[in-house]
């Protein structure tokens, strides 16, 4: 199976990495270049632009930052659009808005090609060991066919139906994630100045009813204020504005993450937006003590 993937940043490069080691063909583009050379390396071919991957793969699969990248990939000159045609399929993994997505189906599906989109749950460790979420949504057929691409990728994949309702699950996800994150920050700091060992509080956690993967993962390296990016904060806090939009197209009231947004901005106001989401614990450090 010859598959085009456009995109290779953290989760990108995992994703197609995984899928050469299981044997498919794979041809690679990122806006920079160089970022294919890894995969060279173990047997990817490298299309110049996003057109040329599309005209020499049945299916592409794109993982970008963010809706901006997502349209321009493509609309843009040597873009996607193109090269799509009749019998041609474009997967796109990337976290948008659904607007974006269906936007970029609708152009898609005008040149006879098929559309999907597959946004993931899901950061940099379950990228490479395969062990995403896939929240598809889109043509039925097309999900059908990438499985063998998706069992690769991902642990399970749910098809969620109409275009659109892919980003608005994965959207949801996030949002809940990014308010736990600010909640499991303010409680280390509120442990630490209470004289509480913050270690401690993790053990208890641990054993009760809102033990999670999350908390047992990042709580011991927010203690040693590593923030290593997993998932970058500055795409949580796109998330969250993402996701307030969504809250706001319902007319849906969501102060806790409202307020979880605003610490996000903060962190990436003090230079953190690189780092992992978990260097928000910075932010409510700081903002507690100016306090």
């Amino acid at each position: 199976m010859e598959v085009g993937f456009l995109g290779l940043g953290i989760m990108g490069k995992a994703m197609a990495m995984n899928l050469l080691k299981h044997g498919f063909k794979v041809t690679v583009w990122n806006r920079t270049l160089s970022k294919c050379d890894e995969l060279v390396e173990h047997g990817a071919s490298v299309g110049q632009t996003p057109a040329a991957v599309v005209k020499k793969c049945k299916y592409t699969i794109a993982m970008l930052s963010d809706p901006s990248a997502a349209l321009s990939v493509v609309f843009d000159k040597d873009g996607v659009l193109e090269e799509i045609c009749t019998g041609k399929g474009y997967i796109d993994m990337s976290t948008v808005d659904a607007e974006t997505s269906i936007k970029i189906s609708e152009a898609i599906q005008s040149k006879g090609g098929h559309f999907l989109e597959g946004p993931v749950s899901g950061s940099k460790k379950p990228a490479e060991d395969g062990q995403l979420i896939i929240l598809a949504a889109g043509e039925k057929a097309l999900f059908e066919e990438a499985i063998p691409a998706f069992d690769v990728m991902g642990k399970k994949s749910f098809f969620l139906g109409p275009v659109g309702n892919g980003a608005k699950m994965k959207l949801v996800v996030n949002m809940i994630m990014g308010c736990m994150m600010n909640a499991f920050s303010e409680g280390l700091e509120l442990a630490s100045r209470s004289g509480l060992d913050p270690h401690t509080l993790l053990d208890v956690l641990d054993l009760g009813a809102i033990a999670n993967p999350m908390f047992k993962l990042k709580g011991p390296t927010m203690i040693k204020n590593s923030y290593a990016p997993a998932f970058p904060l500055k795409h949580q806090q796109k998330d969250m504005r993402l996701a307030l939009a969504l809250g706001d197209e319902n007319a849906l009231s969501m102060p806790i993450a409202a307020a979880s947004n605003e610490a996000f901005k903060k962190a990436r106001s003090l230079g953190l937006g690189d780092l992992d989401f978990s260097a928000v614990f910075e932010a409510v450090k700081l903002l507690k003590h100016s306090s």
